[in-house]
């Protein structure tokens, strides 16, 4: 009677394991091969059962080596793991976040490590894009508030400086004064790209061809191409027309554009492409540069994040928030032969 007990609790135990929404498995303490592993660890991870028993997370490349010996040392130090942040790489070698804890048990007559693990990717992207927006909101607050009164004396100072740069007495300070109005020209830009991010009017829709859009732009992105000895090319496949703002969109493919081309040398190539991906347009414009270092691309779109000497770190921000009012994403593949924007608009 008691032995009928114990197995109907094993067998309890091993559908509520089979069952949970978190990733579970139970793996040597000598060598953490695998024992046993859930349905939810089979798809989080893309390995089955019979793929990953008998292996560890290191031969598997779930973990790396470094990340594996940390979670064993900080298991052994304590005696248990309760929440502990860490990469893992599924078979397809996605990287992906997940949340960790682990205890020692006796699984059949033998110590091992039962270890939990919630995917949290989503929830980190998700927190992520919320402190974007807030940023956002805040620089919104501040642009509305004081972009027109410093614009306002900047305008008087720079008609100023034109008035004196036009007298015959003051011909040969003339380049100094164009210097000082292209720098409250510059000035004025990043005061601009402030004041689009506070926007918080009504955006007007219309139905429009995204190819048109581009067509209009291109004679302006060659010539900022052809100014710095580099090529442009734009390959439009058969899309459908779409409701667009044409300004917005035309800032979009402007700002992404300029991206490309300052981070490419001479003689590189700019690639534009609009094609349909399932139900989706794709929007993609590829450079030939030296790629962004995976640390910053996650940092990407986040206001005052810039890699640039001169940068403001609101190109990519305003990039993104256009792309939100349209209802579309932006993808970022990046490697050391170039970038890949890929803005992604639900047909």
């Amino acid at each position: 009677m008691i032995n009928n007990s114990i197995d109907r609790e094993y067998k309890l135990l091993d559908i509520a394991f089979n069952a949970s929404p978190c990733l579970m498995a139970i793996s040597t303490i000598p060598d953490g091969c695998y024992i046993k592993v859930n349905k939810c660890f089979e798809e989080s991870t893309g390995f089955s059962s019979f793929e990953a028993v008998g292996r560890s997370s290191v031969q598997l490349n779930i973990f790396d080596t470094t990340t594996r010996v940390r979670v064993s040392e900080l298991l052994i130090k304590q005696g248990t793991l309760k929440n502990v942040e860490a990469n893992f790489r599924t078979k397809n070698g996605i990287i992906r976040l997940g949340l960790f804890s682990a205890d020692v048990i006796d699984f059949n007559g033998q110590k091992c490590i039962l270890s939990v693990a919630n995917d949290i990717t989503e929830l980190r992207n998700f927190e992520n894009e919320v402190s974007k927006l807030e940023r956002m909101n805040l620089i919104g607050q501040i642009a509305a508030s004081i972009g027109h009164e410093i614009r306002n004396p900047m305008t008087t100072v720079r008609g100023y400086l034109q008035l004196l740069g036009a007298k015959t007495k003051y011909i040969e300070e003339k380049p100094n004064f164009d210097l000082m109005i292209s720098e409250l020209d510059r000035a004025n830009e990043i005061i601009t790209e402030f004041l689009s991010l506070a926007q918080t009017k009504r955006i007007e829709f219309k139905f429009q061809n995204l190819n048109d859009i581009i067509r209009n732009l291109y004679p302006l992105v060659e010539a900022d191409a052809f100014t710095q000895n580099k090529q442009v090319c734009f390959i439009p496949g058969v899309i459908p027309n779409q409701k667009l703002n044409r300004k917005e969109i035309s800032q979009l493919v402007l700002n992404l554009t300029r991206n490309g081309l300052e981070a490419m040398g001479e003689r590189g190539c700019l690639t534009i492409k609009t094609y349909i991906q399932g139900q989706q347009v794709v929007l993609s414009i590829e450079d030939e540069g030296c790629g962004i270092p995976s640390e910053n691309l996650n940092k990407l779109g986040t206001p005052f994040f810039t890699t640039k000497d001169n940068g403001t770190g609101l190109g990519l921000a305003t990039c993104y928030k256009i792309a939100a009012t349209h209802k579309a994403n932006i993808h970022i593949f990046s490697n050391d032969s170039g970038t890949n924007f890929c803005v992604l608009f639900s047909v």
